[in-house]
């Protein structure tokens, strides 16, 4: 369940895009609602504004004659005017206008209803009745265009910040609640990284949602499935080799009987033959400690001098440079450590320098021979595998086992750079950390 920060990540990614979309599109289209609604609500008021001013003028001008009207601004104590207006006649003089009104005519001929005067003015007229019949009254009540741009952007700010506010209070509360989802699955997630199907009696916890069930389930029957094939693995593996150990010996003592007795045109092919049936039995005894039953290794403070002793190599001039504390398992290591000298021997190698040194809590083991090396190209590729654990590719049991030994210590094998030979470095993880025991008393 290592995919599941990826997942978490991925979700979260989503979801904040799609609070951004989702508010953006809020925001605009609470942007268009707010300005056809003030508007509308401008031009309504324009209307009922004339109306108002039309009633009232039109009781006026019968208690006075138009033709005494004053011609100006009518008198009004100082204010701020939001709307203007004016009494035009027909030949487009203002007879009458509020103190802020042009003192021209709005509209050119007498025009009713709403429209605009040029890029300034929004106008509303309506045709003058009874008191002026015959003259062609018109009263135009008008709004600056800046005003209604200025409450469209006030308006339209107030309304975007608002449904920025929800919008973004939404999105933390839909985060709050895709964490709160997800921790089922990652409750799930942790208990399978600890879920070791080889070790004995190891069951996941029952899932805490239903719809994870299903996944507890079919994880649980994966690991059975898993166990039961390495198991079988290992126990064919430990068979074939114990069944495989004893041939070879006695096939190595008749060949070391043939050698003494042998005339001197067969010695280099029985020398051959036994080399060959040495190299067998060290793949043999490497199989069989590497698959024994119980994979866990058995951690020990090593002296690489007398480990390499122990080795059986002839031909091959082993040095030992341990610069650093070695732990580590010693069948294991002595596993690894034979594959790859057979790879250097195999490969044209006379002297193997093996030397080891810290690094943090962990160990590093090089072995640097003098044989004929790798190409560039190929030491990439092959560490590839190594990395993806793709031994398939691989053209022999040594780098492999020698992969599988470092990854059981908790480490991995790295292939090195070097102008001559081979090089390969096994990294050893730091040994488990054993809990002190409970002192004991005694009464």
């Amino acid at each position: 369940m290592t995919m599941l920060p990826s997942i978490r990540a991925r979700l979260a990614r989503a979801l904040g895009l799609i609070s951004i979309l989702w508010c953006l599109a809020v925001t605009l289209a609470v942007a268009l609602v707010v300005r056809h609604e003030v508007d509308e609500l401008m031009d309504n008021s324009l209307q009922e504004s004339a109306e108002i001013i039309h009633g009232v003028l039109e009781l006026n001008a019968r208690q006075l004659p138009l033709g005494r009207l004053p011609g100006g601004a009518m008198a009004a104590a100082p204010h701020e005017e939001h709307l203007v207006w004016q009494l035009v006649d027909a030949d487009g003089t203002v007879l009458l206008r509020s103190h802020r009104a042009p003192d021209r005519a709005l509209r050119s001929g007498a025009v009713t209803g709403l429209g605009d005067a040029g890029d300034q003015w929004r106008v509303y007229g309506v045709a003058f009745g009874a008191a002026g019949e015959g003259r062609g009254l018109m009263l135009y009540v008008a709004q600056e265009m800046t005003e209604r741009a200025e409450v469209r952007a006030d308006s339209a700010l107030y309304a975007i910040v608002a449904a920025l506010g929800v919008g973004l209070l939404c999105a933390q509360w839909l985060r709050v609640r895709l964490r709160r989802e997800l921790l089922p699955l990652a409750e799930l997630s942790a208990a399978v990284s600890r879920f070791d199907p080889l070790q004995p009696g190891a069951v996941l916890p029952p899932a805490s949602r239903t719809e994870l069930a299903p996944m507890q389930r079919a994880i649980t029957d994966l690991g059975e499935r898993l166990a039961r094939r390495v198991a079988n693995e290992r126990a064919f593996t430990a068979h074939a080799a114990h069944a495989l150990r004893t041939p070879l010996a006695g096939m190595d003592a008749q060949l070391a009987v043939a050698l003494r007795e042998c005339p001197p045109e067969l010695r280099p092919r029985l020398v051959r033959s036994r080399e060959a049936v040495g190299r067998l039995r060290r793949v043999v005894s490497a199989l069989l400690t590497l698959f024994r039953s119980g994979a866990e290794p058995r951690w020990e403070a090593l002296q690489l001098d007398e480990l390499l002793v122990h080795l059986p190599f002839e031909g091959l001039d082993l040095q030992a440079r341990q610069t650093g504390p070695l732990q580590a398992d010693p069948d294991l290591l002595a596993a690894a450590l034979l594959n790859l000298l057979d790879n250097a021997q195999r490969h044209g190698a006379t002297q193997v320098i093996v030397c080891t040194r810290g690094q943090g809590e962990d160990t590093l083991i090089e072995l640097h021979d003098d044989g004929r090396g790798i190409e560039p190209a190929e030491r990439l590729r092959l560490q590839a595998a190594l990395d993806a654990q793709d031994y398939a590719t691989l053209s022999g049991l040594g780098l492999m086992l020698a992969d599988l030994v470092a990854r059981t210590h908790g480490g991995a094998l790295h292939l090195l750079e070097t102008p001559a030979g081979f090089g390969v470095r096994i990294r050893l993880g730091p040994p488990p950390v054993l809990s002190a025991p409970m002192p004991t008393t005694t009464g």
